[in-house]
Formats: structure tokens, C-alpha cells, sequence
């Protein structure tokens, strides 16, 4: 599977989390989400890394995380949660190249804050499990 194989070349994992809408006011935040999956990764043994270290590494990779939500009711969301690991890439006719996604995964989820950040947690869980498939002596 050649998303998993792009990230055989990692060293650690940079965590971006995209700014999160007014919608989750009061219920999530961005650091909330950071912090969330960031220990995951550490329980896992996966490397931590800061921004200006993963913009130095072989690809410049990083995890993007973006949760986007509807309210449909009090405490209610449709949310679409994306989990994203971006690298630069060359293209054989453009060698410069540039950012591109080399693996992702994402749901479409319906639910309050507890079914969204469990599900959110499946996803950073099916990048642990790929990641580690990928650097065995983690």
C-alpha cells in the first residue's frame, strides 16, 4: 500500500491542527485536540517533534488534523474529521515540486463531543498502526 510505505521515511511526527470554527465554542478546542492526539502518539512510542524540526527533516512531514463541524441540535454535530500526513513531492516533470498528502484517512461522524473525539481517536489510531507497520523497531 504505497500511503502506508510514504511513511517509512519519517523520524517523528509534527502535529498540525487546523484552527477550529466557533461551532465548537465551549466544547473543543485546538489544543484540546493537540494534546489528545499527541499522547496517543507518545503512548505508542512515536516521536514527537516540533514544527521548525519537521520543516528541517528529509520531506518536511507533518500530521494535519482538521475537524469541521454543522451543529444540528444543543450539543449535536455533524462533523467530518480528517487525519492527513502531508511531505513534499516531486513530480517527474517538475522537480521542485511541493507539499502533496501522502496518506489520510477520514469519517464523517454525527454525535456530541464524546462520539466525535472517539472517533477521531480510530483515525490517529489506523495512522499509529500504519506508521508502526512501517518502523518495526518503535
Amino acid at each position: 500500500m504505497l500511503k502506508r510505505k510514504s511513511l517509512k521515511t519519517m523520524t517523528g511526527v509534527y502535529v498540525a491542527v487546523e484552527e477550529m470554527g466557533p461551532e465548537f465554542k465551549g466544547t473543543l478546542t485546538r489544543k484540546d485536540v493537540r494534546t489528545r492526539v499527541e499522547a496517543q502518539l507518545r503512548t505508542a512510542g512515536i516521536r514527537l517533534i516540533k514544527e521548525k524540526e519537521a520543516a528541517r527533516l528529509p520531506g518536511e512531514p507533518y500530521l494535519y488534523v482538521n475537524l469541521a463541524a454543522l451543529p444540528l441540535k444543543s450539543k449535536t454535530f455533524a462533523c467530518r474529521i480528517d487525519l492527513e500526513v502531508h511531505q513534499l513531492v516531486a513530480l517527474v516533470h517538475d522537480p521542485k515540486g511541493g507539499h502533496a498528502i501522502t496518506w489520510e484517512q477520514g469519517m464523517l461522524t454525527v454525535g456530541g463531543m464524546e462520539v466525535i473525539t472517539k472517533h477521531l481517536d480510530e483515525l490517529v489510531f489506523e495512522f499509529i498502526c500504519d506508521y508502526l507497520a512501517m518502523h518495526p523497531g518503535v
